[in-house]
């Protein structure tokens, strides 16, 4: 079977490329393995600091193949959300300390929505259609539940109960897209967004990432706790004592990830 997931490297980038572009790179089960498999990947590698997600064709991902799940509903395969949610994790992908952008062109429904909030930062095409469209077909978003962290209620609320998607534009404006560019300047975009983040210290982005979403549900003086135990851990490191001699000694830091 072709791959459903090119990976490809570029210095401390990785880019996870979703390739079913017939199928608008639909989630069957062998994508939502090989996605899988590559984000654990990326987290493995020391040196792989950031990573893009885009889609192949005219799709970033039009979510689940519902024409897998109805040859799975015919042949009594029952469905369960548990098989691809965790109790500690939101959604049906690894866990990754590690910076993702989200690179969407054309479609990112359902699924392809998830695929999308998984991220940290997303940059759309102008042309680009989000949607959150499970209760179109009878079934639920677990990751709309997390949503309202991100973005307001009333806009998570009207995505999940209309099924309809929205612009990028109007993704932008409440607050899920980070940046609006041309089609065919998506790539380039989020390449210049990896390599701006790819040269900061890739331990201090990523103890800072894992602060930024454990704190959603702290308290302010548990996260203060957190941070503190957290700085004094970053401050035994390698780079926290290249960072400053680099800065005295005038030079670009040579950062080691350890």
């Amino acid at each position: 079977m072709p791959e459903t997931i090119l990976y490809e490297k570029q210095g401390n980038i990785v880019t996870m490329t979703l390739n079913r572009p017939a199928a608008l790179n639909s989630i069957n089960r062998q994508l939502r393995r090989e996605l899988a498999e590559a984000i654990t990947q990326f987290d493995s590698e020391p040196d792989s600091y950031v990573g893009i997600i885009t889609g192949s064709g005219r799709a970033f991902c039009a979510g689940r193949d519902l024409k897998e799940r109805a040859v799975d509903n015919a042949e009594g395969v029952q469905a369960r959300a548990a098989d691809s949610m965790q109790p500690d994790r939101p959604y049906m992908w690894p866990q990754t300390w590690k910076p993702l952008i989200a690179a969407v062109n054309g479609y990112a429904l359902a699924g392809g929505w998830s695929i999308a909030q998984m991220c940290d930062l997303r940059i759309a095409a102008e042309d680009a259609q989000l949607g959150i469209t499970e209760t179109k077909w009878s079934l639920l978003p677990p990751f709309g539940t997390i949503l309202t962290k991100m973005i307001g209620l009333s806009a998570v609320l009207e995505l999940c109960m209309t099924a309809q998607p929205i612009s990028a534009q109007r993704a932008y404006d409440i607050g899920f897209v980070n940046k609006v560019v041309p089609g065919d300047q998506l790539m380039d975009e989020a390449m210049n967004m990896a390599e701006q983040i790819a040269a900061n210290a890739p331990l201090a982005v990523q103890y800072f990432k894992e602060l930024a979403y454990r704190g959603l549900n702290m308290s302010t003086q548990d996260i203060s706790s957190l941070t503190y135990h957290m700085y004094d851990q970053l401050l035994t490191t390698e780079d926290s004592k290249e960072g400053p001699r680099a800065f005295a000694e005038k030079r670009k830091p040579n950062w080691q990830g350890r």
